[in-house]
């Protein structure tokens, strides 16, 4: 609630914070003990600060049946607007998310002070399936909150951040959107979260970048004209052909 706060005296009308935001990622066991529903009264003081701000937050949800879900919820206006399940759960290397929670099943869109939005959680966005149908709905704001640690260090940015930076450049490019990479920062058992998040604009260029290792407020405005003009100049939504994306899956399956 602090941080949204001092992101409202900045001027921001959403604050999105990265996954697991509520946690910490490497919960392995202590899964189920911070697993929290939806409708807890716990959210109370972030439903009542939505007011004022939207907020984007990530948790542990269980699920009515028993279920464990990598959560992230938007609140806006007293409301929660949006429920995002992870869908991919990495489970190679050093992560081991298949383990503790279960798969979402779909990405929607929804909108945030005019602008339609999809949640694709840290490895929702290394399939371009899941970008792709984000876009075919509709998406113009793609976010994607995440725990990105540190791997290879051969240069003064982190490997997995220049690869997630090139990410974000070709999917806000192709795509027309606003492509934003919200990343946990901290050390956790050793597993190191250098933070780094940016936006890209829907023409590929690097809005804002928030620093290395450290806790940071990042603030950009949305231009809905750029939005319009982009799709505009590079009309590929339009021309998309989903029906014959449509036969071709089916001949797959």
């Amino acid at each position: 609630v602090e941080v949204a706060l001092k992101a409202k005296d900045l001027k921001a009308q959403v604050c999105f914070f990265p996954e697991l935001s509520l946690t910490g990622y490497n919960l392995q066991d202590l899964t189920h003990e911070v697993a929290i529903e939806l409708e807890d009264p716990f959210f109370s003081p972030v439903i009542e600060l939505s007011r004022e701000i939207a907020v984007g937050i990530g948790f542990v949800e269980k699920e009515k049946r028993g279920l464990f879900f990598n959560s992230y919820s938007v609140f806006k206006g007293g409301d929660v607007i949006a429920l995002h399940r992870k869908v991919y759960l990495p489970t190679y290397g050093m992560f081991d998310e298949g383990r503790f929670f279960a798969q979402g099943s779909r990405f929607d869109t929804f909108e945030v002070n005019g602008v339609k939005t999809s949640i694709l959680i840290c490895e929702d966005a290394w399939h371009f399936s899941s970008v792709y149908l984000a876009w075919l709905k509709g998406a113009e704001f793609i976010l994607s909150p995440s725990a990105s640690p540190v791997r290879g260090f051969r240069s003064a940015m982190p490997d997995n951040l220049r690869i997630w930076k090139n990410m974000g450049e070709f999917y806000s490019r192709m795509t027309g959107s606003y492509f934003v990479f919200v990343n946990l920062v901290g050390s956790e058992d050793g597993c190191v979260f250098p933070g780094g998040s940016f936006a890209f604009d829907p023409n590929g260029n690097l809005l804002c970048e928030a620093p290395l290792f450290e806790e940071n407020i990042t603030v950009f405005e949305i231009d809905h004209e750029l939005l319009r003009t982009a799709r505009y100049n590079l009309p590929l939504l339009r021309d998309e052909k989903l029906e014959l994306v449509k036969g071709e899956i089916s001949r797959i399956s």
